[in-house]
């Protein structure tokens, strides 16, 4: 699953926006969050079974600022598109609210 989000990721980044337009809608910043909260969930899942410790959320979440900055890179090269901070701020948000999602569930599995 989380190479299929990545893959769905780097589809939607290469589509050309010839206009030009400046992004920054509600739908964009919805779909950054959303995809980066799958994206790390599944990353998660896929990592230890789950089973988050300190180093393996570091890791985690490594890997996933390291993909949004990379998508702001490609989206360089697309035409129309360009590279925004704001949006590896969201992505950023969503990964970590992925992380915080799983060890909640994971505190209340243990009680």
């Amino acid at each position: 699953m989380t190479v299929l989000v990545g893959a769905i990721i780097f589809l939607f980044s290469s589509v050309p926006n010839p206009e030009g337009g400046v992004g920054g809608s509600i739908l964009s910043t919805i779909y950054h969050f959303g995809v980066f909260f799958m994206f790390t969930f599944f990353l998660s899942l896929s990592f230890k079974g789950g089973r988050l410790d300190r180093n393996a959320v570091l890791f985690v979440v490594f890997i996933s600022l390291a993909y949004a900055i990379s998508d702001e890179i490609h989206q360089l090269f697309v035409v129309g598109r360009f590279a925004s901070v704001k949006d590896v701020g969201v992505d950023l948000i969503g990964s970590l609210s992925a992380i915080l999602t799983l060890k909640i569930v994971s505190f209340y599995k243990k009680i």
